[in-house]
Order: structure tokens, then C-alpha cells, then sequence
């Protein structure tokens, strides 16, 4: 595994990691070879705008000990302010890396999110490839039910932990109880779980190569939560408008 060169870079009050894919994994595997407890975001163009909004939220954010850029919205918004040209990591395949590593190094997988059904589809198709996930529950329960939940997981012995109930809960859900979880690695993924259980469906290759993974999402989605296209333009108005202040900053 070669050496780690990721660097940090602020992106409107984030700290936002800055390199190569494999740079970024080898980081993430670096960390929990040395046993470092590590809350991993994967950073897009949805949660950083809530960031933005929310400082209660942008605190959460900025609690993890990995910020992946993970949307092109993001890696452009970078370039644009920052001149850095870093590559995007999508969580879905850090997810999906760090599950094909545990075949060969043990590591114990925790899938909690979704509903109870798909939530058992995708840990029993992991099972048959030959990953170790020895729990799971669905993400449609109370706050005060966390307790149980922190302690079904820690009863458990978990190292990678992977939390799929939407933005902002997941991430919120970890910050509150990372202290109290016994595991080397938690990490929001949003809708991956749907896509391993076959609920979803992923882009195809090409779409995700010309950085359009986001509308094919928002296709997928039904009618009433089709908000994307506003987002995508609040978020290219927070850009240009921040790229128009640096410039004035430089001229005065």
C-alpha cells in the first residue's frame, strides 16, 4: 500500500480531503490497520449545502475524521474555489472496497439502515460473497431507541459500521453516538444499502464516468422527492457567488 499524499482544504467552513482515490482509501485502511476509531463523511453537493445552512449540521460535519469528496458538484466547487483538482471517491464504493478487504483481513461488518427487508436482502447477498456481516437493523426507529441499538452493535465486536438513513440523520445519528460505539470505523452511506440489496440500481458506468450519477438518481426517485434540480442550481449560486467575493477580495 503506498504511502498516503491527501491533503485538507477548506470548502465554505468543511474540511474537505484533497487527492486521488486510492490515496483516499489507502488512508481510510491506514487508519483502521493502526485501530484509529474513524468517522468517514462522504461530501456532496446535498450535504455540503446543508452544511452551509446548518452550523449545528456543518459541527457534525467537521467532527469526522475523513471527509471524502464524493459528488462531482463537490470536486467542481474545489477547482473552482480552491484551484485544487482532486478526484471524487463515491461512498458507495468505499463501501464496497472496504467489504471485498474484509474477506481477506476479517474485518466485521454492521449494516444499519433502510427497511427491514431490504436491509436483510443486502446483508444476505454480502454473505454470499464472502463478507463477515454479523448484524444488522433497519433505520425506522425512535431516538430513544438508540440505546439498543448502540448496544446491539457493541454486543457485536463491529469494525466497519455502515449507516444508511439519509442526510442529515446519518451523519447526525453517528456524531451522537460515536462515543458510545465500539467500533474501529462508522460511516454514513446514504442509499448504498438499497443498491446491494437490489432495490436500486446504480448508473451505468458511462453516466458515472461524465459525472451524471446524481440525475440518474434523481429519475430513480419518486415524483414527490424530486428536488435535486433546485439543489444543483442553490448550489452552483453559492459557488459563483463565492468565486465573485475572492475576485473582489483580490482586486481590493
Amino acid at each position: 500500500m503506498e504511502e498516503s499524499r491527501v491533503k485538507e482544504v477548506e470548502l465554505f467552513g468543511t474540511r474537505v480531503l484533497s487527492g486521488k482515490r486510492e490515496e483516499f482509501l489507502n488512508e481510510i485502511e491506514k487508519r483502521l490497520k493502526e485501530k484509529k476509531k474513524t468517522f468517514v463523511v462522504t461530501m456532496n453537493a446535498s450535504i455540503l449545502l446543508k452544511a452551509v445552512e446548518d452550523k449545528e449540521y456543518r459541527d457534525v460535519i467537521n467532527s469526522a475524521d475523513l471527509i471524502v469528496p464524493d459528488g462531482s458538484g463537490v470536486v467542481w466547487a474545489m477547482r473552482s474555489l480552491t484551484g485544487d483538482h482532486t478526484e471524487r471517491l463515491p461512498g458507495i464504493e468505499i463501501m464496497k472496497y472496504l467489504c471485498d478487504r474484509s474477506r481477506e483481513t476479517g474485518w466485521r461488518v454492521y449494516l444499519l439502515g433502510s427497511k427491514e427487508e431490504i436491509v436483510k436482502k443486502a446483508a444476505d447477498s454480502l454473505k454470499r460473497s464472502g463478507v463477515n456481516v454479523v448484524g444488522y437493523h433497519h433505520g425506522f426507529f425512535r431516538e430513544e431507541e438508540s440505546e439498543r441499538v448502540v448496544r446491539d452493535i457493541n454486543e457485536r465486536s463491529i469494525d466497519l459500521l455502515f449507516v444508511g438513513m439519509g442526510v442529515p440523520r446519518q451523519e447526525k445519528w453517528i456524531h451522537r453516538n460515536f462515543p458510545q460505539l465500539n467500533v474501529r470505523l462508522a460511516m454514513g452511506v446514504g442509499g448504498s444499502i438499497d443498491v446491494i440489496s437490489g432495490k436500486k440500481k446504480r448508473a451505468p458506468e458511462w453516466i458515472q464516468k461524465i459525472n451524471l450519477e446524481w440525475l440518474y438518481r434523481f429519475f430513480q426517485s419518486p415524483v414527490s422527492k424530486r428536488k435535486v434540480p433546485l439543489q444543483v442550481l442553490k448550489f452552483v449560486f453559492l459557488v459563483l457567488r463565492e468565486k465573485l467575493k475572492n475576485r473582489n477580495r483580490r482586486l481590493f
